[in-house]
C-alpha cells in the first residue's frame, strides 16, 4: 500500500470512527481531534479546540485529578478505561472513557499523549436505570416479605437471595414433578424454624431450560404465610368449636357422634350419649349477670374435661347444656361411673365475685343401639332422660326409659 493510500485510509478512519481520536502536547493542549467525533461529543468544531488545554473541558471537580493522570502519561504510563466527565458547548456534561499512551519522537522523547475516547453516557444511564430497577425490585421483595431462591439441578441445592431461609424439603416431590413437566408451580408447605416453631411458607417456582430443553435451574420466591394460616385455622376452629368454652359445638358434635355410631356398628359395640344440664344456672344470670354466667360455663367446661377420657367427645350443646359421647361402652356401670364423677365435680361450689354458688347438674343417658340407632335419636332420648332427672329432684342421673 502506498503512502497516499495509507493517508486516505487514515483519514477515512478519522472521519468514520465513532470514537474521539486525539492527541495532546506536553502542556496538555489539543494538537488533533477527528472532526465528526468532536462535533458529536462536544458540539464543537475540532479546529476551535486545537491549541486549548484539555482541562478546560473537564468537569470542574475532576480537573485536578485528570491533570495528575495526564502527568503520569508524560512519565510513560499507559492509560486504559479511564472514566471522566467533560463539558459540551451547551454546558451539558458527557461521560467519557479514555485510553491513552505517551506520544514519542524518533529518539524516544515524550512529546505528549495520544489515544481514543468514547461516549459512555448511554451505558452509564443504562447501568443506573438497571441499578434503580434492581433497587426497586429489592424494596418490593422486602416489602412483600418475599425470599428469593434458586435451585440448581447440577448440585441439587437451594440458594437464597437474602436472609437465609428454609429449603423446601417438604416440597421435594412437587419440585421434582415440576422439573419433569418443565412447568411453573405454586405450593404451600410447612417447615420448622430455627427456634423450633412450625412455620408455613408459600412458594412459586419457574423452571429454566437449556438449549436441549432440560431443566437446569428453578428460580422462585417464598413467603411466610404463618399468620394467614393461623387466621384460617382460627376461622376453622370457630366454625366447629364454641367460642366461649373452646369445646366442640353442635356442628362438630353431630359429626363426631355420627363417626362414633359408624365405628360402633362396625365393631358391634355400644356407646352412650350423656346430656348434662346445670341446675339453677338461670339464677346466676339473673342475680349476677351474663358475664358471671359465662365464667360459670367456662369453669364447668374445664371441670367436665377432667371427667372424660381423651377418646370421648365433650361438647357444648347450647345454653347451659353439655354432651358427652362415651365410646366403647362395656356395661351400664361404665356410664354410671362417669355420671357420678360429673356430679361430684359440678357439686363443688363456684366462686364468683366473693360468692360461693352451689349449682349441681341433672344428667340424662341414652345408649346405642338399645335406645336409638342414630345421633338425633340418641340426643333426643338423652334429653328426655335429663328432664326426668330434674323432675325427680335434680343433681342426679337417669337412663332413658327407666
Amino acid at each position: 500500500m502506498s503512502a497516499d493510500e495509507d493517508l486516505r485510509l487514515y483519514r477515512a478512519v478519522l472521519e468514520t470512527s465513532g470514537e474521539l481520536i486525539w492527541s495532546l502536547d506536553r502542556e496538555g493542549r489539543w494538537t488533533s481531534l477527528n472532526a465528526p467525533a468532536a462535533r458529536r461529543i462536544y458540539g464543537r468544531e475540532a479546529a476551535d479546540l486545537l491549541g486549548r488545554s484539555f482541562t478546560e473541558l473537564v468537569a470542574r471537580e475532576l480537573r485536578e485529578r485528570d491533570y495528575a493522570v495526564f502527568q503520569r502519561l508524560l512519565d510513560g504510563q499507559a492509560l486504559f478505561d479511564h472514566e471522566t466527565r467533560h463539558m459540551r458547548s451547551d454546558g451539558a456534561l458527557v461521560d467519557l472513557s479514555f485510553n491513552a499512551v505517551a506520544l514519542r519522537d524518533a529518539g524516544g522523547r515524550v512529546l505528549g499523549a495520544a489515544g481514543t475516547a468514547r461516549d459512555i453516557g448511554e451505558r452509564k444511564n443504562a447501568a443506573a436505570a438497571l441499578h434503580e430497577t434492581v433497587a426497586k425490585l429489592r424494596l418490593a421483595v422486602d416489602a412483600a416479605d418475599l425470599h428469593y431462591w434458586e435451585w440448581e439441578a447440577a448440585t441439587g441445592r437451594v440458594q437464597w437471595g437474602r436472609n437465609p431461609s428454609f429449603a423446601p424439603d417438604d416440597a421435594e416431590g412437587t419440585l421434582r414433578a415440576s422439573i419433569e413437566r418443565g412447568e411453573p408451580f405454586e405450593i404451600e408447605y410447612r417447615v420448622t424454624a430455627p427456634d423450633g416453631q412450625p412455620q408455613w411458607l408459600a412458594a412459586r417456582g419457574v423452571p429454566m431450560h437449556d438449549a436441549a430443553g432440560r431443566v437446569y435451574r428453578v428460580i422462585g420466591v417464598s413467603q411466610d404465610i404463618s399468620a394467614r394460616k393461623a387466621r384460617e385455622e382460627a376461622v376453622r376452629f370457630l366454625a366447629y368449636h364454641d367460642s366461649l368454652t373452646g369445646l366442640p359445638n353442635r356442628r362438630l358434635l353431630d359429626d363426631r357422634l355420627a363417626q362414633a355410631i359408624h365405628l360402633a356398628q362396625r365393631r358391634d359395640r355400644k356407646l352412650a350419649v350423656m346430656l348434662i344440664d346445670l341446675d339453677d344456672f338461670k339464677q346466676v344470670n339473673d342475680s349476677l349477670g351474663h358475664r358471671a354466667g359465662d365464667a360459670v360455663l367456662r369453669e364447668a367446661a374445664q371441670r367436665l374435661a377432667l371427667c372424660v377420657r381423651k377418646a370421648d367427645t365433650l361438647a357444648r350443646h347450647g345454653g347451659d347444656e353439655f354432651v358427652v359421647v362415651i365410646s366403647d361402652v362395656q356395661a351400664e356401670s361404665d356410664c354410671k361411673l362417669v355420671a357420678e364423677k360429673v356430679l361430684r365435680s359440678l357439686a363443688a361450689a363456684f366462686h364468683l365475685e366473693g360468692r360461693a354458688l352451689a349449682l349441681g347438674a341433672s344428667i340424662g343417658i341414652s345408649l346405642f343401639p338399645t335406645d336409638a340407632g342414630d345421633g338425633d335419636g340418641l340426643l333426643r332420648n338423652a334429653d328426655a332422660a335429663m328432664y326426668r332427672a330434674k323432675q325427680l329432684g335434680r343433681n342426679q342421673y337417669r337412663f332413658y326409659g327407666r
